[in-house]
C-alpha cells in the first residue's frame, strides 16, 4: 500500500482553514504541524483532569500524575530506552542541553575536554562554551567533512585521557545530512568517555533506538515531531543519570528538605523541579501514538523520493545553486544565488513569502557550518509527511520565475565612487521618488518597484562596519544617523535588495525631518496603506523591523 500524503494531509487541521488553502508550508525543520490528535489531547487534559502532578491525592490529581507517567514509558518506547526513569522532561532540547551541560559540567574538573562538531546547532554549542568559560573547560572541534557532517576520521585527533564528553548533532538542522552514529558508536565503544546526541532533526524521520546506539544520552524536541511546542526530553542511560547532580532547585525534585540542607529524588524527578508543561506532555502522548499509528517507513521513503526530485529540478535552474545533497538527507534541500545573481537569499525569501510558500532564510541557527560553507545566508525548504508533489512544483514554478530583469537593475547601482556620504545624508538619492509609485499595484509590481528603489542607494563600504551594523537582522543592514539643527538625516545599507528598497520608503518619511515630524504611527500607517505593514512586525527575519526600530531610537535619543 503506497502512502498517500494529501490524505495524511487531513490529519492536520491547519491546512483546513481558510486562509491557508494556498498555503506551501517548508519549514518543517523549525516546527511542524499538529495533527488533531495532539490538539485534542491538549483541551482534554484542561476540560477534564487538570491538576498538579506528584503532590495531592485527590481524583484529578491522581489523574494528571498517571497521564504524565503513562506518556514517560510511551516516550521510553519511542527511543527505546531500558526504562521509563531515563526518561527526563524539558521544555524542549535547547533546554535538556542547557541541563546537561550545567549537571554534567558539575562532574568535571579544569582542563578536561569535550568534543563538539562545527555542524552543530548553537543549542549544542553555546551552553558548552558558557561551562567551559566557568570552569575553564577545553573545548576541542570536530571539523565537517565533505558532505558537512562531523568528520568522524578526525576523532580518534581529539580524544585522549583528558576527554570527558562528546556531544554532536544526529543530523544537521541546515543540510539535512544524517551523522554516521553506528561509526561513532563503534569508535566511542574503546573509550570511558561519555556520548550524547542532539536527535532534534532525526525523531521525524527515523526510528531511534539509544541500546543499540550506545549513547549516554539523547535530546529532542516534540514540536519536531508533530507534537506540541514548549515539551521536550532527555534520554540518559541509567547509570549516567545517577551520578549527575541537579541543575535546577525547588518542589518534587527532593526527598527532604532542611534549613540546613537538601536530599534529591532519584531520577527523573530530580531534573524536573516545579511543575512541567503538563498540557503539552498529553499533547506529546497523542503525538506518540500518532506515530506509532504510522508506517513510518513508507513515510521516509516518500519524503526521499519527493527529495530527490526537488535536488534534480534545482540544479537546473541557473540563477541558483545547491549546497545540498540528497543522498543520506533528512528531508532537506538548501540552496544560495548563483553568483551571477543579483538577489540574495532574503531577496527570494521575500518572493516565495509573497506567493505563501514558506521556507526558511539565514544563519539556520548553525553560524559557524553556515560559515564553513562560504555564504552569508541560505535557504533551507524542509520537507514532512504531508509535503506533496504540488507543493514542490509550487515551489520550483516560483523560482523558475523570478523576475530577473529586475535583478539586473543591480548591476546598475550606483557605487561608492559616485556618490559621497554627504550626498547620501542629504537625501539627495531620494530625488525624483514619490510613494505614489507603489498606488493601486498588485504585489509582483510593489515588488519590482521596491527593488529598483533599492538600487538608488548606493554603495557604502565606509558605513558597512561593525559600530552601524543593526543587530537582529538575517540579512547585514547597517544604519547611521546624525541631527543637524534639528534635522534628522540617515545612511542605510544591505545586502538584501528587498530590504534596501524598504529603506526608501522608511527614508522618505523619515529624512531630514524635525523629531516632532517623525512618528510611528504615521510609518505603520503608511506601510498598511501599502500592503507593507507586514514588514515591521517582528516576526519578520528581514532585519527591516529592526532598521525601523534602530532609526527611531535614533531619534528619541536625540532629543534627550
Amino acid at each position: 500500500m503506497t502512502f498517500d500524503p494529501q490524505q495524511f494531509k487531513q490529519a492536520f487541521p491547519l491546512f483546513a482553514q481558510a486562509e491557508n488553502q494556498r498555503l506551501v508550508y517548508l519549514d518543517n525543520a523549525a516546527t511542524t504541524q499538529r495533527p488533531q490528535c495532539v490538539l485534542d489531547a491538549i483541551i482534554h487534559f484542561y476540560t477534564h483532569s487538570n491538576a498538579n502532578t506528584h503532590r495531592s491525592s485527590h481524583r484529578l490529581a491522581r489523574a494528571a500524575t498517571e497521564m504524565v507517567e503513562a506518556v514517560r514509558v510511551k516516550l521510553a518506547a519511542f527511543v527505546h530506552a531500558a526504562d521509563a526513569r531515563e526518561m527526563i522532561y524539558t521544555r524542549g532540547a535547547t533546554e535538556a542541553l542547557n541541563l546537561l551541560a550545567s549537571s554534567i559540567g558539575q562532574t568535571l574538573q579544569e582542563g578536561d575536554e569535550i568534543i563538539l562538531s562545527a555542524a552543530d546547532h548553537h543549542a549544542n554549542l553555546v551552553p558548552w562554551q558558557m561551562l567551559a568559560q566557568r570552569q575553564k573547560i577545553k573545548l576541542r572541534f570536530l571539523p565537517v567533512d565533505s558532505l558537512g557532517r562531523p568528520d568522524i576520521t578526525q576523532l580518534p585527533v581529539l580524544l585522549n585521557e583528558r576527554t570527558r564528553l562528546l556531544s554532536i548533532t544526529a543530523a544537521s538542522n541546515v543540510l539535512g545530512c544524517m551523522t554516521d552514529l553506528e561509526a561513532f558508536g563503534e569508535m566511542l565503544a574503546q573509550h570511558p568517555c561519555q556520548w550524547l546526541l542532539d536527535a532534534s532533526q532525526l525523531l521525524a524521520h527515523e526510528a531511534v533506538d539509544v541500546q543499540a546506539l550506545g549513547c549516554d544520552y539523547l535530546v529532542g524536541s516534540a514540536h519536531k515531531f508533530y507534537g506540541p511546542t514548549g515539551i521536550g526530553f532527555i534520554y540518559g542511560r541509567a547509570a549516567a543519570l545517577a551520578a549527575l547532580p541537579p541543575w535546577q532547585g525547588g518542589g518534587e525534585m527532593i526527598t527532604r528538605v532542611t534549613l540546613e540542607g537538601s536530599e534529591f529524588a532519584a531520577a527523573p524527578h530530580r531534573f524536573e523541579a516545579g511543575t512541567s508543561a503538563l498540557a503539552s506532555i498529553a499533547g506529546l502522548g497523542a503525538a506518540l501514538d500518532f506515530l506509532q499509528g504510522l508506517d513510518r517507513v513508507a513515510i521516509h521513503e516518500h519524503e526521499s523520493e519527493l527529495l530527490k526530485y526537488l535536488h534534480s529540478e534545482l540544479e537546473k535552474i541557473p540563477h541558483l545553486r545547491l549546497l545540498s545533497q540528497p543522498e543520506g538527507n533528512l528531508g532537506l534541500a538548501v540552496f544560495v544565488p548563483s553568483d551571477n545573481c543579483a538577489w540574495s537569499a532574503l531577496d527570494i525569501a521575500h518572493w516565495l513569502d509573497e506567493q505563501d510558500i514558506a521556507v526558511r532564510v539565514g544563519q539556520h541557527c548553525a553560524q559557524p557550518l553556515v560559515a564553513h560553507l562560504g555564504v552569508p545566508s541560505a535557504l533551507r525548504v524542509s520537507l514532512a509527511g504531508y509535503s506533496t508533489s504540488e507543493d514542490v512544483e509550487r515551489l520550483l514554478n516560483a523560482l523558475r520565475h523570478l523576475p530577473l530583469d529586475v535583478a539586473e537593475v543591480g548591476t546598475t547601482r550606483l557605487s561608492a565612487s559616485s556618490t559621497t556620504s554627504e550626498d547620501f545624508f542629504n537625501g539627495a538619492v531620494l530625488d525624483g521618488l514619490d510613494l505614489s509609485e507603489l498606488a493601486d499595484q498588485g504585489w509582483q509590481q510593489r515588488y519590482r518597484r521596491l527593488m529598483k528603489w533599492g538600487d538608488k542607494l548606493p554603495e557604502q563600504p565606509a558605513l558597512r562596519r561593525a559600530e552601524n551594523l543593526v543587530q537582529g537582522c538575517e540579512s547585514a543592514a547597517w544604519l547611521k544617523h546624525r541631527c543637524v539643527n534639528g534635522y534628522h538625516e540617515f545612511a542605510i545599507d544591505s545586502e538584501a535588495r528587498v530590504v534596501r528598497g524598504l529603506s526608501v520608503l522608511l527614508l522618505l518619511l523619515v529624512q531630514g525631518r524635525r523629531s516632532e515630524d517623525i512618528s510611528r504611527t504615521e510609518l505603520q500607517q503608511t506601510f498598511a496603506g501599502y500592503g507593507l505593514d507586514k514588514h515591521l512586525s517582528v516576526s519578520r527575519s528581514n532585519g527591516f523591523a529592526a532598521l525601523v526600530n534602530a532609526a527611531l531610537l535614533a531619534v528619541d535619543m536625540a532629543q534627550e
